[in-house]
């Protein structure tokens, strides 16, 4: 989906941002340009590495792992683990290359295939959880992640904003109206979740930052 062009307030965070001082984030971003893949927007991954660094997770569920440049922003963040989820097997092939040539290969778990199918099969609880996969299913996999949540835990989720359509900034395109919606719905039902502390933020193509009550 073509995004809008950023307005003044992302440019300016972009132009006080500091170049980028990993390698291999680098090489991943190249790659993702070169191959026209979306990865996430500059302020996007920030916001996520400050998220991480604050919280030092041990134990992080990711839906979406596309070619692992998200990935390895949290594993540069931390010394957690990292269990992540993708689709489409040319992007999960690509993303386990990086995180080999990376040295996280021990610290990462890929699951290939559709995580409404294994989400419900997870055990256990996730101190931290990033979710950037299908956004008509972020309201279908909530109750999961909320159950796998630990208490004090961090739900992080993106692109909620989807271009300014959710929010009313744009108009909404008539065929992305089903994902609009949906994420209408993601949003109202989490933020009035009396077992969360969430903030909906303005933050790349807009994130909602969720804490588990203790």
């Amino acid at each position: 989906m073509p995004f809008k062009t950023p307005g003044a307030n992302s440019i300016y965070i972009r132009s006080i941002l500091p170049k980028e001082k990993d390698e291999k984030l680098r090489q991943i971003s190249l790659y993702a340009d070169e191959n026209m893949i979306p990865v996430l927007l500059p302020e996007t991954a920030a916001f996520l590495k400050q998220a991480v660094m604050l919280k030092n997770p041990k134990k992080i569920l990711e839906i979406g792992t596309a070619i692992g440049y998200s990935g390895h922003v949290i594993l540069g963040a931390c010394d957690g683990h990292l269990y992540t989820i993708e689709a489409d097997e040319k992007s999960l092939k690509k993303a386990n290359e990086f995180f080999t040539s990376s040295g996280y290969k021990d610290r990462v778990t890929t699951y290939l295939g559709d995580a409404n199918e294994i989400v419900p099969l997870f055990s256990g609880e996730f101190d931290f959880i990033f979710l950037d996969g299908p956004k008509t299913r972020y309201i279908q996999y909530l109750p999961y992640l909320k159950r796998m949540l630990s208490p004090g835990g961090i739900l992080l989720c993106d692109n909620v904003l989807f271009n300014g359509m959710v929010s009313g900034e744009s108009e909404v395109v008539k065929k992305k109206a089903t994902i609009v919606n949906a994420l209408d719905l993601f949003l109202r039902t989490i933020t009035s979740d009396e077992d969360f502390v969430t903030s909906v933020l303005p933050v790349g193509d807009g994130v909602s930052l969720s804490i588990k009550k203790e």
